[in-house]
């Protein structure tokens, strides 16, 4: 397996959350933000699961009738972060 360097794995991270703040009133799954990615899943879920302790990401538990998702992950961004882009996005 290659080693990534940490600026290559920042980068990475900045293209999962352009993934998901071009879609922000949907949840996707670690399956398709791999794809947009063009990397692998199991990867991608690391990028993730360390995003989500930085308070980027935000996992989705429940699918849409309430039932608890044990082995699929749905990501977003949360509300504060979106919040905090759009205000930067304005001050320019």
């Amino acid at each position: 397996m290659v080693r990534l360097s940490e600026k290559t794995k920042l980068v990475l991270k900045a293209d999962i959350s352009s993934i998901l703040y071009e879609n922000p009133l949907r949840a996707l799954f670690t399956k398709e933000i791999a794809f947009e990615l063009r990397r692998d899943k199991e990867f991608t879920k690391a990028l993730l699961l360390g995003m989500e302790k930085e308070g980027l990401v935000e996992r989705i538990f429940k699918n849409s009738n309430g039932k608890l998702n044990k082995e699929r992950i749905k990501w977003r961004i949360p509300e504060m972060v979106l919040k905090m882009y759009k205000e930067s996005k304005s001050d320019f």
